[in-house]
């Protein structure tokens, strides 16, 4: 019995290990196409126009970082986007020190379907998406 529990104890450590190693691995962002869209006081919003992927008219997937330079963190965010009914649900995200790009953590649940504000920061997403870019 005590070695039953002994392996399960060996085990649960190495998966903790193992989260904790693809935790700390860097975000890679080398292959983004990250464009500037928006800024609010310390707060960047940037869309990786290379990872949009249309389903319609007024639906789109893309890449969005959002920037707190005042508190050196990125978020990385994988959101669904529907101009006409004005709401986005974020897929996934990522959260990481800005300096380093070191995973601090990160999400794979979607969140539920939400309305975005005129004016809104993802409305100025959504809109540099669909315009025209040269």
């Amino acid at each position: 019995m005590k070695k039953v529990f002994y392996q399960a104890g060996m085990i649960i450590a190495l998966l903790l290990l193992l989260r904790a190693e693809a935790l700390a691995a860097a975000v890679d962002m080398a292959d983004m196409d990250m464009q500037f869209v928006d800024a609010s006081g310390m707060t960047g919003y940037y869309v990786d126009m290379g990872s949009l992927d249309f389903q319609n008219d007024h639906e789109v997937t893309a890449w969005v970082e959002i920037v707190r330079a005042d508190k050196d963190r990125l978020y990385l965010y994988r959101i669904h986007f529907d101009r006409k009914k004005r709401t986005y649900q974020i897929l996934e995200s990522v959260m990481a020190e800005y300096a380093t790009k070191e995973r601090l953590g990160d999400n794979s649940a979607p969140t539920a379907v939400t309305a975005y504000a005129p004016g809104s920061p993802m409305e100025s997403v959504v809109e540099f998406i669909f315009s025209p870019q040269p």
